[in-house]
Formats: structure tokens, sequence, C-alpha cells
């Protein structure tokens, strides 16, 4: 056998064993067996660190793979409206090949066919990093439509599609880039201005006020030590202590006394009114028989005045028993 003959054999062995170890190695995998669609999304981020093979995952679940990324001017060129310009702020299209097996036998076909309801309710794909030191990988998820609306391309996509949301590296470093406008926007000058001017008009305050008041609040603790001063001598004087206790002493004579004597009297008084009530006749004919005797004396005084020799009584007094007044 001629050299070049056997090298011929060689190489044909060594690519048959290729092949063979190749073709175990896919039926092994089953790749030749999956269902596979493509879809399809843009964006005008930049992809850097995305590559063809990334994984692409629904909710977290591994799903498929990316199949190609591209320039929308290069798959659709018809949507050129200036073909004679370069379009620098041309999207990337990036392609998506999906194993609709992941979602069951009777789900499958409903995935890619039913995508369009799926937007409406909130299918966004968004590019996200597989950790601080890894790559991207392309993930579909359910946002909310109001705060991630469905932003449609300018050209016809030939495959299902599915709108784009910011990544979420991108929405925070938006929001540090909003708040590092606000804080530029802000005058530190002019606040710094302003707060030595109140502390300017705050120390002229306390001069102007601050000081009169803790004059007069000194004077007023000073009054108030000299009239602790009199309170105590008046407290420690023995004339004091004195009066007090003859005070109680009194107090309590007067709480023995005063419920007798209130006692008493009501007893007198109740004799009194008895006595009263009993002599009242006699009394009336006491005053009845002074009324009649003043009466007499009146009229011998007259005639004694006019004929003294003869005391005769106009109208002598009756006669009464012993023990009996006068009527």
């Amino acid at each position: 056998m001629k050299p070049s003959t056997e090298i011929k054999v060689g190489a044909f062995v060594l690519v048959s064993a290729a092949l063979l170890f190749g073709g175990v190695i896919a039926l092994g995998s089953g790749k030749f067996f999956q269902h596979t669609e493509v879809i399809e999304t843009s964006t005008r981020e930049s992809v850097d660190g995305l590559q063809i093979g990334s994984p692409v995952k629904y909710r977290g679940v591994p799903i498929g793979e990316i199949s190609s990324i591209s320039f929308a001017d290069r798959d659709y060129p018809e949507a050129d409206k200036e073909p004679n310009a370069f379009d620098y702020a041309s999207p990337a299209v990036i392609r998506m090949k999906v194993r609709l097996d992941v979602f069951g036998p009777q789900q499958s076909d409903l995935f890619t066919k039913d995508i369009e309801r799926g937007v409406e309710q909130g299918l966004r794909a968004r590019m996200t990093s597989a950790g601080l030191t890894g790559g991207l990988f392309v993930e579909l998820d359910m946002l909310d439509p109001s705060e991630y609306p469905a932003v449609m391309p300018a050209f016809t996509p030939k495959y299902p599609y599915v709108p784009s949301a910011n990544s979420r590296l991108n929405e925070i470093l938006a929001t540090l880039q909003r708040i590092s406008n606000s804080i530029s926007r802000v005058d530190f000058d002019g606040l710094g201005r302003g707060m030595q001017q109140s502390i300017a008009s705050i120390n002229r305050i306390l001069e102007t006020r601050l000081d009169p008041m803790l004059a007069n609040a000194d004077k007023f603790i000073t009054q108030l030590d000299k009239t602790n001063g009199m309170l105590q001598g008046i407290v420690g004087d023995p004339k004091l202590a004195a009066t007090i206790r003859d005070t109680s002493a009194m107090m309590a004579e007067l709480r023995t006394s005063v419920p007798a004597a209130v006692l008493q009297y009501g007893e007198f008084g109740e004799e009194l009114n008895a006595l009263v009530t009993s002599q009242e006749y006699d009394v009336r004919r006491l005053l009845s028989a002074l009324r009649a005797t003043a009466e007499n004396l009146e009229q011998l005084s007259e005639r004694a005045t006019q004929d003294p020799p003869n005391l005769i009584f106009s109208n002598p007094p009756p006669k009464l028993a012993p023990g009996q007044l006068p009527r």
C-alpha cells in the first residue's frame, strides 16, 4: 500500500470515529428529538456578555438558548427608512430557540402560538446577569404592563415577538443617575449661607433677650432665698409652736363642751316652752289686774288733787279669794 493511500485511510478512520462519537453524544443529549420554536426580541441596551448559546429562562426555568444576535438593519433591511445613511441607533435583535417540551405535551404548542396574549398580560424579555462575574442570559417573566408597557419594533418580526424590558442593572443605574442629577441641582452654597444667617439670628436673640431673662431669674432666685429664710424663721419660732398647741387644746375642749351645751340648751328650751304653755292663762289674768290697778291709781291721784279728804274709789277692786289673782 502506498503511503498516500495509508494517509487517506487513516484520515477516513479518524473522521469516521469523530462523527460516530459526535453522533453518540447528540443522540444521548436528545437534541435531535426536541421540539423547538424560535422567538425573538430586540433591545437598544448593550448586549455585552450575551453570546450565542447563553441560556434562556422562563421565570427561572431553563427553556432554551440564544441562537443568534444581530442588528435590525441586517435582519430587516426593508425597514430601514434611510437606506443611504447608517442607523447608529439600530436595535439589537436576539433570536432564541425555545424547547417546548418543558411545558408538557398538551401545552407545548400553545406557548408560541398564543404569545400575543401573554404579551398583553405582561410577558417581557429582559437581560439578567448570572452573577457578579457571570455572563448574561435572557429571562422571560411576567411584569406589570402599566409599569413596563409593550413597545413594538418598527419592523415586522419573522418569529413570535416578546417586547423587552430594561435590565435590573440598568434600572439601578438609571435610579442612581436620577439621584445624582437631583443632588447636583441642590444649592449647597445657598443652604450654607442660610444656615449661617439662621445661626447669626439665633445669637442675636440670645444676646438681646436671654441675658435679661437670666438676670431677672437671678433676682427672682435671690428673693426666693430671702422668702425661704423668713419662712424658716417663722416656722422655727417657739411662740408659733405654743400657739399651735394652745389652739389644738382649745379645739379639743370645744369639741367636748359644745355638744353638751347644745344638749342642755335644748332641754332648757323644751322646759321653757312647756312652762309658758301651761301658765299662759295665769299670765293673762296678771296683766289684766295690773292694767286695772294702774287705772285706779290714776283716778285716785286726780281726786286727791281735787278733794283730798274724800278718797273714794270710783271703781273699787273686787274682792278676791286668798291666792286668787284679779281678772
